[in-house]
């Protein structure tokens, strides 16, 4: 019940935004109640976490659940973006995809990555999942980005452009998004050091691998931006194959272990 409650809250945000954007256009000054009804979504989905993801040794966190704590990260992002009422539409996005991230929390009755409590691990938990929401936020507004872009170059622009904020303002937002997320997925491979002591004993080398590989992508995608101006489809197609290495990286890795193998990280 209290799960339902939570999802409940965040799509009936999601709908107010959505209504809002599209009736009100972009320029309406008025945000109306969507970031309030979202923020009451984000306090009661870190209640239903906090429940869910205790352990008598530290904290069990399964696929279900881990995605459950992006989606919490991405719910809080479009909660901040709601009161800004020129980004309602792309903020009606992420709600809408914190409610599905946040629909099987606790569902998955597999083998449970076991962490024991304490400050260091707990940071890195919650600074991985503030990376991982970050660049899957930044994936979300690159899709909408392109697909604002692409219409502009049609005969016909669709008439949902008026919800949108202006390309140059997407862009900021998008870019913005990416570099907080950059520096939040650098200081966790940093913290990840140190709780490494051997990459195939503790079945971390596939993880470890893709993570890199994405971070380098995001590093030479902001390099580019920055330094050479890159944009469009380049920025488009760099963002989704980086948050695509560190989807990977994560949870087609935790599935491989914890659905197929019935084993977890060491």
């Amino acid at each position: 019940m209290y799960g339902i409650v939570v999802i409940g809250l965040y799509l009936l945000a999601a709908g107010l935004a959505a209504w809002g954007a599209w009736r009100g256009g972009a320029q309406a000054t008025s945000h109306g109640p969507s970031p309030y009804i979202a923020g009451l979504a984000v306090l009661g989905h870190v209640g239903w976490l906090s429940v869910t993801i205790r352990a008598e040794s530290g904290y069990a966190l399964d696929i279900s659940d881990s995605l459950s704590i992006f989606g919490l990260v991405v719910g809080a992002i479009g909660a901040l973006l709601a009161a800004r009422h020129y980004f309602r539409a792309p903020a009606a996005i992420l709600l809408a995809t914190a409610a599905v991230l946040a629909l099987g929390t606790g569902s998955i009755s597999t083998v449970r990555e076991v962490t024991e409590s304490g400050w260091p691990l707990a940071a890195h938990i919650t600074i991985s999942a503030l990376a991982f929401g970050l660049l899957g936020t930044g994936a979300v507004l690159a899709i909408v980005l392109a697909a604002q872009e692409a219409s502009l170059r049609s005969r016909r622009p669709a008439p949902w452009l008026a919800a949108l904020p202006p390309m140059e303002s997407m862009e900021h937002a998008l870019f913005t998004v990416l570099t907080l997320g950059f520096i939040a997925l650098s200081v966790t491979l940093l913290i990840g050091a140190f709780f490494i002591t051997d990459l195939f004993a503790q079945r971390l080398v596939h993880k470890v691998t893709l993570a890199l590989a994405a971070w380098a992508i995001f590093g030479v995608l902001l390099l580019g931006r920055y330094r050479f101006g890159w944009r469009g489809r380049k920025a488009t197609w760099l963002v989704l194959a980086g948050f695509a290495l560190l989807a990977m990286s994560y949870f087609l890795t935790k599935f491989i272990l914890e659905v197929l193998l019935q084993r977890h990280w060491g």
